[in-house]
């Protein structure tokens, strides 16, 4: 491994983590070993499970899901969890519902998504769920700041990355790290309105509508 390289790579996982938590949606995260290492406050309300009891836990004991006919599906080798891993690219893991253990024992049906942030290394590689009420409609995607909707029909993340210029990626890695538009006009040394015009062309390349629909489509797709 690089030096720095292990530095970054978490950072990587907190800034997405990060940009989640503050769209509102729930969302944690387990390491190689499907052992939580990040969980969020809109988790905690949501299962009622805080923080300091599932951290250091397998992803299996704290949800123990089981599929909508009953049939138990976590379990220590996630069928999921290796394809987010090691066959994303090419066969895409998509949201599926789960019924999982809340804190005070009831059982509550939920939508999952999730994703892989790469690692140095595929085994270390950490994945990150996204969970919602399954009832509960998609919230509408918080909208890039003065960027308008893209037009055009969405097409799939795996296919954008070859579409995509290198001023594009660029952008879009600097998305990945957090930065604001203006931060990102001062790093690149261009005009805010340059970084605008980017970051509607990466969107609609990426058929999403927001930066952070971009961040995510760019993990799936293992852009950054």
């Amino acid at each position: 491994m690089a030096p720095g390289q292990g530095g970054a790579i978490v950072e990587l996982l907190e800034n997405t983590l990060d940009r989640i938590s503050r769209s509102g949606e729930a969302a944690f995260a387990m390491d190689g070993g499907n052992r939580i290492t990040h969980w969020n406050k809109a988790c905690e309300r949501l299962l009622g499970k805080p923080a300091r009891q599932v951290l250091g836990k397998h992803c299996q004991d704290v949800l123990c899901g089981r599929d909508v006919n009953g049939n138990l599906y976590c379990h220590t080798s996630c069928p999921v969890a290796h394809q987010a891993r090691a066959l994303a690219k090419d066969d895409p893991v998509n949201p599926f519902e789960l019924d999982v253990t809340a804190g005070d024992g009831s059982r509550r049906r939920l939508s999952i998504s999730l994703f892989a942030v790469p690692s140095y290394h595929p085994a270390l590689t950490a994945v990150v769920h996204t969970l919602r009420p399954a009832a509960e409609k998609p919230v509408a995607p918080e909208r890039a700041e003065e960027d308008p909707q893209p037009p055009g029909n969405p097409i799939s993340a795996f296919n954008a990355a070859a579409a995509l210029t290198a001023r594009e990626r660029e952008v879009l890695g600097c998305l990945a790290r957090g930065l604001s538009t203006p931060a990102i006009a001062q790093k690149l040394s261009v005009a805010r309105v340059t970084v605008r015009n980017h970051i509607q062309g990466l969107l609609q390349k990426l058929g999403v509508h927001s930066k952070l629909e971009a961040v995510v489509a760019a993990h799936r797709a293992g852009i950054v």
